[in-house]
């Protein structure tokens, strides 16, 4: 299975990518696209297009962005102006402290991830790799 990743306000773009390309490539998904975006307005428009070929877009970073572009408010726009739930939203935390989230809409994923190699090692669990090879299978 393809999926995307958005790099979204991020900084360690290079060993992001390795720690996410490492970890879904234990079940079998492969790189599609690799974009960037640094407003709101524009990361819509790249998820949206993700959307359309892949079951897994992936977001890094914007996470610990201090303004209205922080990804967290955005995702909180989104959500609130759509018919997803709370129930559709998993916060992932780090043992950093720092957050992500998944968020499950029928056979679709987005991931938001901090932009840390660590942090995205420690979040994609075997466990949390599963639920998302599982959930994609029906693609």
């Amino acid at each position: 299975m393809n999926y995307d990743i958005i790099f979204y306000i991020s900084k360690k773009t290079a060993y992001s990518e390795r720690a996410l390309t490492k970890a879904l490539s234990q079940i079998r998904f492969q790189k599609q696209r690799v974009a960037s975006s640094t407003t709101p307005t524009e990361l819509g428009k790249k998820v949206t297009e993700s959307l359309r070929r892949c079951p897994l877009t992936v977001i890094i970073g914007g996470l610990s962005s201090i303004d209205d572009d922080n990804l967290s408010t955005v995702l909180s726009r989104v959500l609130s102006n759509s018919s997803l739930t709370l129930k559709n939203l998993r916060k992932l935390t780090a043992p950093s402290g720092h957050s992500g989230y998944i968020i499950r809409y029928q056979n679709q994923i987005l991931l938001a991830l901090p932009d840390s190699p660590e942090d995205i090692r420690e979040m994609l669990s075997p466990a949390l790799l599963e639920f998302i090879k599982e959930k994609c299978a029906a693609c």
